[in-house]
C-alpha cells in the first residue's frame, strides 16, 4: 500500500497528457498512469479532470532582499510568509538569487539562507551565487563544493550611481576569469546573466530628466532595448570564447534580446531564455495603471515585446519562466530613493515586483494556455522541466515520473479569481494585476509527497522546505 495517490485527472507527462492518475510512495513517485492500475493507498485525492503537472520551479526569487535592512533580519521574517504563498501558486521549488555587495561574502549569506530555510519555508530551495568583485571569485570553488553551481553576473547593469552603494556591476575581467572556472567545472554549472550597457542610461535619463518627465514610459526610455540586447550579444560571444559554459538570460524584456537567444541556440550554442510575467502582460505606456509600481530593471517595453515574447516560448528565443520575485512593501517600493506615491514617481521609487511565486501559475494559465498561446506542455516545459534541467535538478524535480520527488500540483483550468487585497498569501502591499481576473488556479501543491495546500488552504506547516544542494555534493 502506497501513503498517497492522485486519481481521474489529465496528467501531464513527458509523453503528453494522459487521463489517469499518479501513486506516490513517502517522498517519491511510483507510478503514472491508468486509474485502473493504481495502487491501494492510504490516501486518495480526486484531481476531478483536473491537470495533474509537476510542481513549478521559480529559478529567480530575491527572498529577504530589503534595501536598508539587513539580509540576516529580513529573511526570517519573510521565508514563511513568501513561501506559503508559492503553495497557491503552484511553486514547489525556488532559486534564491543572492545580492551580496562586493565586500559580502557568497559563503555567510548561503549559511543565512539554509537556517532560516529549514526552519521556515513551505517548499524546497535552492541557492545562487553573485560574482562581482575577487572576493566572490575566489568563493566559487567552496560554493560549489556546497552545491552552490550557478552563478549571477550583473553584466554593467548596476555600475556607478545606479548600484545607489548596495550593488555593483561585473566588469569583463571578473566575468571571463569566473566563466573559465565554471567552462573547467562542466554541468551543472550555468552563467546567469543580468544585460544591460547603463552607461548610456546615464546620458538619456539626464536628458528625460531636464525635460520635466518622471513617467513609466520615461524609464523604459531611459533603458532603451538596444542597451539590454548589447549585452545580451556580449554575455554570448564571452561563454564561446571562455570554453563555452552554458549561458542563462534573466528576465528578457525586449523582442531583440528574444531574437538573440534564438539565433545562438539554432547554431548550436547552450543558451537559455528566460522571462517573467510581467513582460508577458504588462508594458511601458500603462502609467494610469502602473505608475511607479511598474518600475523595474530590466524595464517592460511595448505591446510588441509583449508579443514577441510569448511566440519566443515556441522558436527557443524563451525557455524558461521566472518572476525576479522580491518580497517588500508598498513604503520600500514607492519611498526607498527619496520619492513618493504611485505617479510622477518614477526616477524616486524603487524597481522591483511583488506576488511572482503566488501569480506565476495563473498567469500562465489564463493568458497562455487558456488563451491558447501556448499548451499546457509547453507551460510544464518553461515553468518546470526546463528549469530543472538547466539547474542540475532534473529528473529529481521538474518531471512526473517514477522515481522523481512528489512534487505535485493540481491545477483547476476553470477556477477564476479576481486580484484584490485578499488574493496573495504572500506580502503583495503593491499589486501589477489589481483588478485583473485570473483562471487556472492551484487547488493542490504537494511537496515531497506532503500535502501542503489543499482545495485552495494551507495545510502544511513551515519548516517542510529543504535546501537542495547540487552538482556533487
Amino acid at each position: 500500500m502506497v501513503t498517497l495517490a492522485i486519481k481521474n485527472g489529465l496528467v501531464v507527462t513527458p509523453g503528453g497528457v494522459l487521463h489517469g492518475g499518479v501513486a506516490v510512495d513517502g517522498e517519491k513517485i511510483v507510478y503514472i498512469g491508468s486509474d485502473y492500475f493504481l495502487p491501494e493507498a492510504k490516501r486518495v485525492i480526486d484531481a476531478e479532470n483536473g491537470f495533474v503537472i509537476p510542481g513549478v520551479i521559480d529559478p529567480h526569487v530575491h527572498m529577504g532582499a530589503v534595501p536598508g535592512v539587513p539580509f540576516e533580519e529580513e529573511v526570517f521574517r519573510q521565508f514563511a510568509v513568501e513561501t506559503e504563498g508559492a503553495l497557491h501558486g503552484g511553486v514547489t521549488t525556488f532559486g534564491q538569487m543572492q545580492v551580496a555587495t562586493p565586500e559580502q561574502s557568497n559563503l555567510g549569506l548561503l549559511d543565512v539562507l539554509i537556517a532560516a530555510g529549514n526552519d521556515l519555508s513551505y517548499i524546497d530551495f535552492f541557492s545562487h551565487g553573485v560574482v562581482t568583485s575577487e572576493l566572490h571569485l575566489s568563493e566559487q570553488p567552496e560554493l560549489w563544493r556546497r552545491g552552490v553551481t550557478s552563478f549571477k553576473y550583473f553584466w554593467n547593469a548596476y555600475k556607478g550611481p545606479d548600484g545607489q552603494g548596495l550593488l555593483s556591476h561585473t566588469d569583463e575581467l571578473i566575468a571571463y576569469r569566473s566563466l573559465r572556472f565554471l567552462s573547467e567545472k562542466g554541468y551543472p554549472g550555468v552563467a546567469m546573466f543580468h544585460c544591460e550597457e547603463i552607461d548610456p542610461f546615464y546620458v538619456l535619463s539626464e536628458e528625460l530628466r531636464k525635460q520635466g518627465r518622471n513617467d513609466l514610459e520615461a524609464w523604459s526610455e531611459a533603458r532603451p532595448a538596444w542597451i539590454e540586447a548589447k549585452r545580451i550579444f556580449d554575455a554570448i560571444e564571452m561563454a564561446k570564447n571562455a570554453g563555452a559554459p552554458p549561458v542563462y538570460i534573466v528576465h528578457i524584456s525586449c523582442a531583440e534580446g528574444v531574437d538573440i537567444v534564438a539565433d545562438a541556440r539554432r547554431a548550436g550554442h547552450i543558451v537559455w531564455g528566460e522571462t517573467c510575467p510581467g513582460y508577458l502582460t504588462h508594458n511601458c505606456r500603462m502609467e494610469e495603471q502602473l505608475g511607479s509600481w511598474g518600475k523595474v530593471n530590466v524595464p517592460l517595453r511595448y505591446a510588441r515585446d509583449n508579443e514577441r515574447l510569448w511566440r519566443g516560448m515556441r522558436d527557443g528565443g524563451i525557455t524558461n519562466m521566472a518572476t525576479d520575485h522580491c518580497g517588500y512593501g508598498l513604503k520600500i517600493k514607492e519611498e526607498v530613493a527619496g520619492g513618493k506615491g504611485k505617479h510622477n514617481n518614477i526616477w524616486g521609487s524603487n524597481p522591483g515586483f511583488c506576488g511572482g511565486l503566488e501569480h506565476l501559475l495563473p498567469v500562465m494559465m489564463t493568458f497562455g494556455v487558456n488563451a491558447g498561446k501556448i499548451s499546457i506542455e509547453d507551460m510544464v516545459r518553461l515553468c518546470a522541466t526546463n528549469t530543472a534541467k538547466v539547474f542540475g535538478l532534473y529528473p529529481r524535480k521538474g518531471v512526473l515520473a517514477p522515481g522523481s520527488d512528489a512534487d505535485i500540483v493540481i491545477v483547476d483550468p476553470h477556477k477564476e479569481a479576481t486580484v484584490d487585497e485578499t488574493f496573495y498569501h504572500c506580502r503583495a502591499e503593491f499589486r501589477i494585476y489589481e483588478g485583473w481576473r485570473f483562471k487556472g488556479l492551484a487547488r493542490t501543491s504537494i511537496i515531497r509527497g506532503e500535502v501542503m495546500m489543499e482545495d485552495y488552504e494551507t495545510v502544511g506547516r513551515p519548516g517542510h522546505g529543504r535546501f537542495l544542494a547540487r552538482g556533487g555534493y
